[in-house]
């Protein structure tokens, strides 16, 4: 059984750019300016990489990942969802509780690339 993809409440911070890295850079910009210096890190490592390796992979994963990140960050509730998952994941004792909170991850994941898509 596949469930549609919901939107949170309320608009977005950003209508979703397109999946280029310079459209990318501009909505990370948009979403939270203190993120850009990982942004670019991020970049220049994923061109050294692809350089030393003769291929685009390391470019199309660091894309890809970053257009992820603003599919979940433009809704600041998913966004918020999701930062209290990954503190239930990285600190609870609670085995159940930590699967629970890693599968709403997963769903929180897709659903914003699917409604993104």
């Amino acid at each position: 059984m596949t469930s549609q993809p919901t939107e949170p409440a309320g608009e977005p911070l950003i209508r979703m750019p397109a999946k280029t890295p310079a459209a990318l850079r501009v909505a990370v910009a948009r979403i939270d300016p203190d993120v850009l210096p990982r942004f670019d890190a991020d970049w220049a490592t994923a061109m050294d990489q692809a350089r030393d390796e003769y291929s685009l992979l390391p470019g199309r994963h660091f894309t890809e990942h970053w257009w992820a990140w603003v599919a979940v960050t433009r809704w600041p509730a998913r966004a918020g969802r999701l930062r209290e998952c990954e503190h239930i994941v990285a600190t609870s004792d609670d085995r159940a509780a930590r699967r629970a909170a890693a599968a709403e991850i997963g769903r929180i994941l897709a659903d914003a690339e699917a409604a993104a898509a």
